[in-house]
């Protein structure tokens, strides 16, 4: 039986956005492992220090980080871990199939107190998807941000594949968006390397996040006459984001760990070209110590 253990890889990661699980075998979960949830059992924690995700998206400030709630419960089939919801289809030693409810991720940019912000997940090689329109160097400074239409956080449904060998993990989503803001879809990889030392415990990830041109048009594109432009919109193709993880974590005692945890996302190039976005890149690092209940 799976326990779920640091749900990060791809749910980071989307950001530290991201957005992955990584599972651990229940027989090897013991109550003091960080990050690993007993059977039928809530773990809550709480993580203070001080960290920052930078925004990409034109006149927003970078986004601080200073309190990362944490919640994991873990049944015989279904599993809650921070934001994600998932119900166990089909498990064995090593492999694991799941239903999967998600959040985006994207609108973090857009709202900075969205409640992706008080998560550190987030979806390293990038693909240049394909993108229309011209340059859009010369429109930066044109776009008016209090003029933009609303991005909403969208909900996403799909399945999660786990599969797990020696210190490594392999995670895979395939979600589609169910609220109806876009009706995109967007596709995850992650791997994951454990490295374990005395207390220490290292996690390095990289992976890829495709999303469809739904997506990256609902959060990145620009409608004619949207932002204060004129006679200009911008469409982006899909796109894929790369992305690399470090965590590290210290545990002091059945109570108290010491964290720390950097991201880095390369931004799809469609993301990249987009008017109201002026890095091709996000970050996102903290560090600080967690309170486990």
């Amino acid at each position: 039986m799976y326990a779920i253990m640091n749900k990060h890889l791809i749910q980071a990661w989307l950001l530290l956005l991201g957005c992955f699980s990584v599972t651990a075998m229940a027989d090897d979960c013991e109550s003091s492992a960080e990050g690993c949830v007993e059977i039928g059992k809530w773990q809550v924690a709480v993580a203070v220090g001080v960290g920052v995700r930078t925004n990409p998206v034109i006149d927003n400030d970078d986004i601080p980080l200073y309190v990362i709630p944490q919640i994991s419960y873990n049944g015989e089939r279904v599993f809650l871990q921070n934001l994600d919801l998932g119900y166990i289809l089909f498990e064995d030693d090593t492999r694991q199939f799941n239903l999967l409810l998600t959040p985006s991720y994207d609108q973090v940019f857009f709202r900075r107190w969205d409640v992706n912000n008080f998560v550190l997940s987030e979806n390293l090689l990038s693909d240049p998807g394909p993108t229309f329109g011209p340059s859009t160097d010369a429109y930066h400074k044109l776009i008016d941000t209090d003029q933009l239409r609303k991005r909403r956080m969208g909900g996403l449904a799909g399945f999660e594949y786990n599969h797990q060998f020696n210190k490594v993990d392999l995670q895979l989503h395939a979600l589609q968006e169910f609220t109806g803001y876009h009706d995109g879809q967007e596709v995850r990889i992650a791997l994951a390397r454990h490295f374990l030392a005395g207390k220490h415990h290292w996690i390095l990830s990289a992976g890829a996040i495709w999303q469809s041109e739904a997506v990256l048009d609902y959060y990145y594109g620009i409608r004619e006459g949207e932002g204060g432009t004129l006679g200009y919109r911008y469409n982006p193709g899909s796109g894929v984001s790369g992305v690399a993880r470090l965590d590290w974590n210290y545990r002091i005692n059945e109570r108290w760990s010491l964290n720390f945890t950097t991201a880095y996302r390369r931004l799809a190039s469609g993301i990249r070209r987009s008017p109201v976005v002026n890095d091709d890149k996000v970050i996102t690092s903290f560090i600080g110590g967690a309170y486990h209940f």
